[in-house]
């Protein structure tokens, strides 16, 4: 049984999402330790991060809470990226006034 509601939502996050090693193997092997891995990473700042680990899982169990992609593909991967999503600039001029 899959936690997905389509293919194509499985098949995003395997491409995109999905913790794999450089040789393609997968570390996350289901959605599950996806979640698992950005709960643990998210959580490891509290002082209570075991609580807070199965708070944040609970959250985003079944899609309930799905952070944006930068976190989903970076939280707990121990790889050099940023969490912002976006970012705020200053104004910047052009032609539309």
């Amino acid at each position: 049984m899959t936690r997905f509601a389509a293919d194509i939502a499985e098949q995003i996050w395997d491409m995109k999402y999905r913790l794999k090693e450089a040789d393609g193997t997968p570390i996350d092997t289901t959605v599950e330790d996806t979640w698992r891995r950005i709960a643990r990473a998210l959580a490891a700042e509290e002082a209570d991060s075991a609580h807070w680990e199965d708070v944040f899982y609970e959250a985003l169990e079944d899609f309930r809470y799905l952070p944006a992609g930068r976190i989903t593909a970076g939280a707990g991967t121990a790889r050099s990226v940023t969490l912002f999503n976006c970012f705020v600039m200053g104004t910047i001029p052009d032609s539309m006034g």
